[in-house]
């Protein structure tokens, strides 16, 4: 079942009942409620909507993720059940003694399959580019250690400045990169709900290994997912055009709702189609079981064909 993704952009009160979730607007209006077990994501972006902790427990023990946003309606932080997996321990000590060598060669699987649907989605803006980027995927070696990774990058993104000409990958105001952050923050949650629902420890990266980063395994995993955020953005780009140099770079609610869809899109899953949120967990599923040498190939996404 594909789970929901509920969003909260006005002062009221969320609680339990009944095993419901339960909104009550402060500015009146009808209550309304939804059944906890339904709910994947709640995103909060308002600092005036007040919770219970016991809506909070409820939505934990259903492996709901809570997405908290700042005062720039970005996505901050994460709320994520702590995993009740019987076999998270064994699974841990799994992911301690992997390889460096294993590690490098699932490393270089993920890399493949984002350079393949980057490929893919730039066809929208450089068709030309295509190809290369196909080339560059097959030329990946374990590990990535000549950044074929980095270099794709660069060429993927100077295709933006196309349709956005104040484009800079670097350069967070300008458009489209407030709605590139806001949907990359929602696939990584995404990411980090999977992993933890299989039992895995989301800091112990593959490639990724900042020490003050948490969710260096979800940065690994969201890589060959983040071009459906770059195609949905790229399919809204009328919806979505170049701020002014004195305009403050928030998303407002209606293109914010441009992204939202991105959790349900068809994902190719070798020859079967799923939503993204599903798909997401068959690629969790498979990297537990290629750390315990189960089996050597992810289950990674590309687009439909």
């Amino acid at each position: 079942m594909i789970k929901r993704t509920l969003v909260f952009q006005s002062r009221g009160y969320l609680h339990l009942r009944d095993c419901q979730l339960v909104w009550t607007p402060k500015e009146g209006g009808e209550e309304a409620t939804v059944p906890i077990e339904d709910i994947g994501f709640l995103l909060l972006d308002s600092q005036s909507v007040t919770l219970s902790t016991g809506l909070l427990q409820a939505l934990t023990e259903a492996n709901a993720a809570v997405v908290v946003c700042d005062h720039r309606h970005m996505p901050a932080g994460y709320l994520l059940p702590l995993s009740d997996h019987s076999l998270a321990t064994r699974y841990l000590q799994d992911q301690i003694a992997l390889t460096e060598a294993r590690r490098n060669r699932l490393w270089k699987q993920v890399v493949q399959a984002k350079l393949r649907n980057q490929a893919r989605a730039i066809r929208l803006l450089a068709p030309e580019l295509e190809r290369r980027l196909r080339v560059m995927a097959d030329d990946v070696k374990n590990g990535d250690p000549e950044n074929l990774e980095g270099q794709a990058a660069r060429l993927y993104f100077s295709a933006f400045v196309r349709r956005w000409p104040d484009f800079n990958a670097r350069h967070s105001d300008a458009m489209p990169n407030p709605a590139l952050d806001y949907g990359y923050a929602l696939l990584r949650a995404a990411v980090a709900r999977a992993i933890v629902s299989s039992g895995l420890q989301p800091a112990l990266g593959l490639h990724h290994h900042n020490q003050y980063n948490a969710f260096c395994l979800a940065d690994d995993l969201m890589e060959p997912y983040r071009p459906f955020v770059d195609e949905l953005v790229i399919c809204s780009s009328d919806n979505l055009p170049p701020r002014l140099s004195d305009e403050p770079p928030v998303l407002d609610p209606a293109e914010k709702r441009l992204l939202l869809p991105v959790l349900v899109r068809d994902v190719q899953m070798e020859s079967v189609v799923r939503p993204l949120m599903n798909a997401i967990s068959i690629t969790t599923a498979s990297l537990v079981r290629a750390i315990r040498g189960i089996q050597d190939a992810l289950e990674l996404p590309s687009f439909p064909s």
